[in-house]
């Protein structure tokens, strides 16, 4: 994914941050510190939801000399697809890494990353199926929208799974599904005429009679749907504040670290990433999706629990504030609607 570092330069890296009582990162922050977070919503017109998120630099589209960062762009698109017994949630994760985000990768290695990241951000956002399954229901076991979640990478600086997760997180807040009307339709049987009633002898007559009185209307179940709304209007999510977030731990035991940039990643290659989302039915409760483990070094087994408790943590904390920032965000547009 990176250049490799000297040995020199790895081991000045870690022995930094190794440093007791006082860890040193190059950018001044202590181990547990986030870079600066920006993050935005309705970034692409012709999607049904996008966002964007920046960690580090100056939060603005052109990142200048400042601290190094990482930007994503997410575009969240909805199709219409036929369920069949096979489907799961209906997403897609699509992640594209720009050359200009990775000089040194040939388009080969360009389209792995991709491929890599893309299964990573899907296995991160496939959590909220809980929440999403039931609000993409067009026709109850018929149709359904499907949700493509097609991401940009525009500069990475390190973390950038985070980033992905959190302009993804952003662009599902800035979705808005379309308001659908189902449509019946309906089959009448013919009704007798009064010649074909004179053609039938006298036992069929009482029978013939009851027909006539009125026609038999068998109705069927919903076969197609229309928009109530213009294409650009519809319902956000429910349970938004509930959508997964991700954190990365970065191992250098006896110590983790959060948000590495790009030359701390290249020193501390082993890491492991959480994804935990916290139902807004009972904020003190959390869920722990699934956790990755990349990177050479293993990790002791009496380890595990206490950086998943660690890791609940961080994660808690990063909810609230994206919940805090992005509810800004909607009483802004409310106001200049």
């Amino acid at each position: 994914m990176s250049t490799s570092l000297s040995k020199s330069e790895a081991g000045y890296i870690t022995s930094a941050l190794l440093a007791s009582p006082d860890p040193v990162r190059a950018d001044g922050r202590g181990l547990l510190d986030f870079r600066s977070i920006a993050v935005e919503t309705s970034v692409a017109a012709l999607a049904n939801g996008s966002g964007r998120a920046v960690l580090g630099g100056t939060g603005s589209t052109n990142i200048g000399l400042g601290d190094p960062a990482s930007e994503a762009i997410v575009a969240a698109r909805l199709e219409v697809e036929d369920i069949d017994s096979s489907s799961g949630v209906g997403l897609t994760c699509s992640v594209t890494c720009t050359p200009s985000a990775y000089p040194q990768h040939t388009m080969p290695q360009l389209d792995d990353l991709s491929s890599d990241l893309s299964a990573l951000l899907q296995q991160s956002l496939q959590s909220s199926a809980n929440i999403l399954a039931p609000q993409l229901i067009i026709i109850p076991k018929k149709k359904r929208w499907h949700l493509n979640l097609d991401a940009v990478i525009i500069s990475d600086s390190g973390n950038i799974l985070d980033t992905l997760v959190i302009a993804a997180r952003a662009a599902l807040w800035d979705l808005r599904v379309p308001r659908t009307r189902n449509l019946d339709f309906q089959r009448q049987t013919k009704r007798p005429t009064t010649d074909d009633a004179m053609e039938v002898d006298e036992s069929k007559r009482d029978a013939l009679g009851s027909a006539v009185k009125g026609s038999r209307v068998a109705k069927k179940p919903a076969g197609d749907f229309e928009l109530e709304d213009y294409w650009d209007d519809g319902s956000p999510l429910k349970e938004r504040e509930s959508l997964p977030v991700c954190v990365t731990l970065n191992l250098l035991p006896p110590v983790h670290f959060l948000d590495a940039v790009t030359q701390e990643e290249r020193a501390v290659p082993t890491h492991i990433h959480m994804t935990f989302s916290f139902p807004t039915a009972d904020p003190a409760d959390s869920i722990l999706h699934n956790t990755r483990l990349v990177g050479p070094s293993e990790i002791p087994y009496t380890s595990i629990a206490p950086l998943i408790e660690a890791g609940e943590g961080y994660a808690r904390r990063m909810n609230e504030a994206l919940n805090i920032k992005l509810k800004g965000d909607d009483r802004q547009r409310a106001a200049f609607a």
